[in-house]
């Protein structure tokens, strides 16, 4: 077994790096997974998952640092710079991590945030847990009242002591019904206007006062929730940045989702949610009807423009630029793109896109992942939002009219 500080030296090639994760998984993971993978055998992998012990595989993958390559080594990453962190992450899904996407919004929504505005205990206590695992992450944001409009939230903290009291409401919060931990917003001024008035929160779930319900979606699976929270307490320790200071912090948290949700936070290439442009063109190709294969060409030419666009938004990053308007291109580019994909997967497939075999997985699947694509536009910021947005901010067109912006919250007007 190799040991974690030897796994932490960090060699300046990515290609090396990529060597040491590669015979790391292949030690590390049951041999029937590295079979499994080895074959291309998708049923033999599924049977290593259920006799993989996730809880001792997570703790041995935070002790590597290859969960998150680029934070710093003493808060549980490599310190790694972004071409490898992008080799460690192609081999983590070559390898098919188990169930990584449980823990990606600590990775890489509330990680990053704590990073930028966390202070140096939250730092100690609360990312090495993200990186094992030990902490499940979930985001509080939207609320029934405050989606698109998220600055008009109306979840209220009031001081306690050292501590504050919530009470109120949230919706469509992935993986609530699993997580140990939730960052929240939490309007702790109303007397100021609606983006003043915000302060963040690191608040454990799992405590009276806080009650979740889970929301199945179409595609039959539960992922997000609604959340109650009803004098729910968190500690001033566990405040993220400055009182009534939030909103910034917000738009950072936010930039993160909208990169990560259009592939261009570390995502491959051709990995949207469902069906790839690769996998049509190697069931179909060549594709007699015209119409379908003038879709199929499109989709293609789509996706390498998405590519190329987060290449750009990758190296506007590592010249140290900060997130830029490339995340609400990419996020409207690679959503719409996406429906489009899964709704050209389910046509190439005929009668047999609206039914089949009962063990034909791979139609099954298709059908599963053109109903779970249709959030995709909505969720993370939906795409009126971030034509809002580049329009705004691009283009310098004129705010969409409102009288609200600078009266404070107490005052407007609400149904």
């Amino acid at each position: 077994m190799t040991k974690p500080d030897e796994d932490k030296a960090v060699p300046g090639d990515a290609d090396d790096v990529a060597s040491r994760v590669e015979t790391f998984l292949r030690t590390e993971l049951p041999p029937k997974w590295v079979s499994a993978i080895d074959a291309g055998d998708a049923e033999s992998l599924r049977a290593a998952r259920a006799e993989l012990d996730e809880a001792r595989w997570w703790r041995r993958l935070g002790e590597t640092g290859y969960a998150a390559p680029t934070w710093p080594q003493e808060y549980g990453g490599l310190g790694a710079n972004r071409a490898t962190a992008i080799a460690v992450s192609r081999m983590l899904t070559r390898y098919r991590v188990p169930n990584f996407s449980l823990g990606l919004i600590g990775l890489d929504l509330v990680g990053p945030a704590i990073l930028r505005w966390g202070t140096d205990e939250q730092k100690r206590e609360l990312l090495p847990a993200i990186v094992s695992r030990e902490h499940i992450w979930c985001q509080l944001f939207s609320e029934p009242g405050a989606g698109s409009d998220l600055a008009g939230l109306s979840t209220r903290a009031v001081r306690d002591g050292d501590g504050w009291r919530i009470t109120g409401q949230k919706v469509w919060s992935s993986f609530a019904h699993e997580a140990t931990h939730g960052i929240l917003l939490a309007r702790t001024n109303p007397e100021v206007p609606k983006h003043d008035g915000i302060t963040v929160f690191l608040i454990a779930m799992e405590q009276p006062g806080i009650t979740v319900r889970p929301l199945r979606h179409i595609a039959g699976d539960v992922e997000f929730n609604e959340v109650f929270l009803d004098d729910a307490t968190v500690s001033d320790a566990m405040r993220l940045g400055g009182l009534d200071d939030g909103w910034k912090i917000t738009v950072s948290v936010l930039l993160n989702e909208r990169q990560s949700a259009s592939g261009s936070g570390g995502a491959l290439p051709g990995t949207t949610t469902g069906r790839s442009v690769a996998a049509l063109v190697r069931r179909h190709a060549p594709v007699a009807d015209a119409v379908m294969r003038q879709r199929l060409a499109k989709a293609y030419i789509d996706d390498l423009l998405i590519q190329v666009t987060s290449r750009r938004a990758a190296a506007r990053r590592k010249r140290g630029d900060g997130a830029g308007s490339e995340g609400s291109v990419l996020k409207v580019l690679s959503t719409e793109h996406a429906k489009e994909l899964q709704d050209l997967a389910a046509d190439l497939e005929g009668l047999g896109g609206q039914a089949w075999q009962q063990e034909d997985r791979f139609r099954d699947k298709t059908a599963w992942s053109l109903m779970r694509v249709q959030s995709k536009t909505i969720s993370g910021g939906t795409s009126e939002i971030q034509r809002n947005i580049l329009g705004e901010r691009i283009l310098g067109l004129p705010k969409e009219p409102g009288d609200d912006r600078n009266t404070p919250w107490g005052e407007v007007r609400r149904s």
